[in-house]
């Protein structure tokens, strides 16, 4: 057959493969994710043989099974600027041991009450990143809890107790939970961030490409000079403008109508709308310098993205966390949305912000500098 001689046919299967591949990169990252080094904060309000126990068994916790990096990595810390480490995303849980903890246990069966460790979670930070540690810890605690109880129950013998002795003696260490920072209702269970942040990209990627293809067909019908390339450039930053503030009011919009509880509608359109502008600016600079070929680049990078942007890096394979996540300009808008959504942030976003309004910059700038390529002049015909 005529087809098969055809050596643009045989790209497909070979394109196919390759597409197929990069998806399946996301398979390392969401297949069997391992957590590692979860920062956890320890805060001792206390000191005692009881609290010491407890600090052994964090110590037993730390080192790992089979020579493997440990799931949990606690650091000390002090009550008064847990909300503020929080804040900074520091830690995804904490660990207290409050002041009257050596004594509550010491006590536990004279006074009927059980023993008290707190556990303090960032639940705003990364829903899956927090329960994992709300799950560790209050393992932990009822591990410490055990020891004790099988302690006790050896020195009671066949002593009589009483149904309050009884409840202490099978629990006579428990935890208590606060939660910080926390996820709000109708978000997606923490997602919504994520969900709100792809549509800028998708934005900025669709509506920079079309542009840059009527802009193409302007460059191949007329030679202009460097002055009129300048003003037709001006024109695909204002377009860049209305593409961005469509993009974000429309997602807001969408949003609203889902009954995602936003804390404030303009604050989100208005963010996204400013990532999405910075977005299409990079997006601009790359087709500006190398053309069609752009659009696969951003793709790819988009297919990558988004296998790491709900994940917390401490479930990531290191390849993803060193050469994928670094790079993916989805995460800063998902993060300054997180920031908006569950820490209370206004538009500035700190170091989110930062980094985006460094992307549009720098796009602007290579964009801007691609006035300076060789000007297409026209072949007379001979």
């Amino acid at each position: 057959m005529r087809l098969f001689k055809e050596k643009l046919a045989w790209v497909a299967p070979i394109a196919v493969i390759l597409i197929i591949a990069l998806f399946s990169l996301n398979l390392f990252a969401q297949g069997d994710p391992k957590v590692k080094n979860l920062p956890i904060a320890l805060i001792t309000s206390d000191e005692g043989s009881h609290v010491d126990a407890v600090k052994e068994a964090i110590e037993q916790m730390s080192k790992g099974i089979d020579g493997e990096e440990p799931m949990l990595t606690f650091s000390s810390e002090k009550e008064a600027d847990i909300e503020e480490l929080f804040a900074q995303k520091e830690y995804y849980a904490a660990l207290v041991i409050p002041e009257g903890y050596n004594d509550a246990v010491q006590n536990a069966m004279t006074s009927n009450t059980s023993a008290t460790l707190k556990i303090y979670i960032n639940q705003g930070f990364n829903m899956t990143g927090a329960n994992f540690a709300k799950t560790a810890l209050n393992g932990l605690v009822t591990q410490i809890s055990d020891q004790y109880s099988t302690n006790l129950i050896g020195q009671l013998g066949d002593q009589q107790i009483d149904a309050n002795q009884a409840s202490v003696l099978v629990h006579p260490v428990v935890s208590e939970e606060k939660v910080f920072n926390a996820i709000t209702t109708a978000t997606a269970n923490g997602s919504a961030p994520t969900l709100l942040a792809v549509p800028a990209w998708v934005g900025a990627l669709i509506g920079g490409f079309i542009v840059f293809l009527a802009t193409s067909s302007i460059y191949k019908k007329e030679m202009l000079t460097r002055k009129q390339t300048l003003r037709l450039m001006s024109g695909q930053v204002l377009f860049g403008v209305i593409i961005a503030l469509f993009s974000g009011f429309t997602v807001a919009t969408l949003a609203q109508i889902a009954g995602i509880n936003m804390p404030s509608y303009f604050l989100v359109a208005f963010f996204v709308s400013f990532a999405a502008f910075c977005f299409y600016l990079l997006v601009s600079a790359i087709t500006a310098w190398i053309g069609k070929p752009a659009i696969t680049l951003f793709m790819v990078v988009m297919l990558l993205g988004m296998g790491v942007l709900m994940t917390p890096q401490e479930m990531l394979p290191s390849f993803f966390v060193n050469f994928i996540r670094p790079w993916v300009p989805i995460r800063f808008a998902s993060e300054g949305l997180r920031e908006i959504f569950y820490f209370g942030s206004g538009f500035y976003t700190g170091e989110s912000f930062n980094t985006i309004l460094g992307i549009g910059i720098a796009g602007l700038l290579i964009f801007l500098l691609s006035i300076f390529k060789p000007v297409r002049t026209k072949t007379s015909a001979k």
